[in-house]
């Protein structure tokens, strides 16, 4: 009923304009699309055949601000890419998106049809509203029995997930996997290195977090959780209970991709995904809640993530998931290397890290930081004498390099800005050249 309905306002819609109507989930799947009427493009053939929005096309939604829009947008066409100009017309209900209508825009759409379609998109955002209640109620249902995939004790979990395979609740085949959403870090703006001048630079033993507002948090994630039960294809993920800080999905490894796309993609707040697992039985996934958790931790600290991560992608930062990671732990592993972590140190923190990730390459580090070798050899000799090491020595350079990737983990970077390049003194003496 709820399909003919949706079917229905979009065929009215388009004879009354006499061009084209689509109308869209959450996720741009489409719901209902009117017969051809008035002109057509490639976007529209690629939205009939497929039954889906192409990546391209997302992009190009995304880059439009349509997923947070409140209003009609006008996206223009694109004769590159053989799209005529559209209008998008957010569904949205208490200032949740449901979904979306589209119209092609040319020729141009005047007042008095574009009311016709704000009104249509009233009717089509009712409908969506009360089949995301409908939702709601089956998705409180299937979060109590992934939490129950959670439980500690055995026969729990066994009977939740027999129950879950007689609704039919992840359609996909095995393996199964586990997703962690929690915040992502906020990270404080950049300053600027002062380093065209010798510098005194505060030792410090770390910035911690300031304490999260958990009640804020928890509201966050409430409304992920929402949005995502509605940009999920039915059967392919099923959300646990949102806690204070985190929010725990069972989906299949199949799916996983697309729900690391659907939660960078909400609005609000910014959220860091972890996953991990290949589990052959819905029983066992909590065991991969540990792993799911560290990556979401990682994925919410480390740029080079993006703010997603998988545990068994994590690299060199595994090696820190058992450790007490405290905002003084660097310290333990390389004494001095607190002087690196101060805000003021950020060209001389950029340019050892690259050093070091170039295995001590000289030449390799310095293309990478677009710099000269002598500049090069001037950051490396004022680090060594903030902290107390001989870069010629392979023991030294692998505690500053693991204490520095450690600090990753537990003192948030500022967003790396151009370094400047030091003014060399009148005919300096050349400092002692690290091994390259």
């Amino acid at each position: 009923m709820f399909e003919e309905h949706l079917q229905s306002i979009a065929e009215r819609l388009a004879r009354d304009l006499d061009r084209s109507v689509i109308i869209d989930d959450a996720a741009l799947r489409p719901l209902a699309i009117s017969p051809q009427t008035g002109r057509l493009d490639r976007s529209r053939v690629e939205a009939v055949l497929q039954r889906q929005t192409s990546a391209r096309l997302r992009r190009k939604m995304a880059e439009h601000g349509v997923f947070s829009a409140r209003e009609p947008v006008s996206i223009p066409g694109d004769p590159q890419q053989a799209t005529l100009p559209r209008l998008c017309l957010p569904l949205l209900a208490d200032e949740q998106l449901l979904g979306f209508l589209w119209l092609i825009n040319e020729p141009l759409l005047t007042l008095a049809q574009t009311r016709k379609a704000r009104a249509a998109a009233a009717q089509a955002a009712h409908l969506l509203a009360q089949r995301a209640i409908r939702a709601a109620d089956q998705f409180a249902v299937l979060s109590d029995l992934a939490d129950g995939l959670l439980h500690p004790q055995e026969q729990v979990r066994q009977e939740a997930a027999t129950m879950l395979a007689g609704q039919a609740a992840l359609t996909g085949p095995p393996p199964y996997a586990l997703a962690v959403i929690r915040p992502a870090a906020i990270r404080p703006a950049a300053t600027r290195p002062a380093a065209t001048r010798p510098v005194t630079i505060r030792p410090v033993t770390g910035r911690p977090e300031p304490a999260p507002d958990t009640g804020r948090t928890a509201g966050s994630l409430r409304r992920a959780a929402g949005n995502l039960r509605l940009r999920a294809a039915p059967g392919t993920v099923v959300l646990a209970s949102p806690g204070d800080g985190e929010l725990v999905a069972i989906t299949t490894a199949d799916a996983l991709a697309d729900l690391r796309r659907s939660v960078l993609a909400l609005s609000g707040p910014p959220l860091a995904v972890g996953t991990c697992g290949d589990a052959a039985a819905l029983a066992d996934v909590h065991a991969s809640l540990g792993n799911a958790q560290y990556a979401a931790y990682v994925a919410a600290r480390v740029p080079r993530f993006a703010r997603a991560a998988d545990w068994a992608s994590l690299g060199v930062y595994a090696a820190f998931q058992y450790l007490y990671r405290d905002p003084s732990a660097p310290e333990r592993i390389c004494p001095g290397v607190g002087v690196l972590l101060d805000e003021q140190a950020g060209t001389y923190r950029q340019t050892i890290r690259c050093y070091l990730e170039c295995g001590a390459q000289a030449q390799q580090a310095a293309a990478q930081l677009h710099i000269h070798r002598t500049t090069l050899y001037w950051r490396l000799a004022r680090v060594a004498e903030l902290v107390p090491l001989d870069l010629r020595r392979g023991e030294d350079r692998l505690k500053l390099h693991l204490a520095l990737t450690l600090a990753d983990l537990t003192h948030p970077p500022a967003r790396p800005a151009r370094p400047a390049r030091p003014a060399r003194p009148a005919r300096p003496a050349r400092p002692a050249r690290p091994v390259s």
